[in-house]
């Protein structure tokens, strides 16, 4: 699928939203600058950090024991 018709086939999807919600989330893709890759990695959780806290919600859970 070529550049021109995957536009076409986006603005007629976006014609078609009438969900407040989605439209500010376009929008907000819309005014995004570039994707910060040092913020996003800043942000982000180790593998092992993850497994912590998986294994410690799990062991919150009422069925397990």
């Amino acid at each position: 699928m070529n550049i021109a018709t995957q536009k076409d086939n986006l603005i007629k999807w976006i014609q078609t939203i009438e969900d407040a919600t989605i439209l500010k989330k376009i929008e907000s893709i819309k005014s995004e600058e570039t994707f910060d890759f040092e913020k996003e990695w800043a942000r982000s959780v180790s593998l092992e950090e993850a497994r912590k806290k998986s294994k410690e919600f799990i062991k919150t859970l009422p069925w397990k024991k």
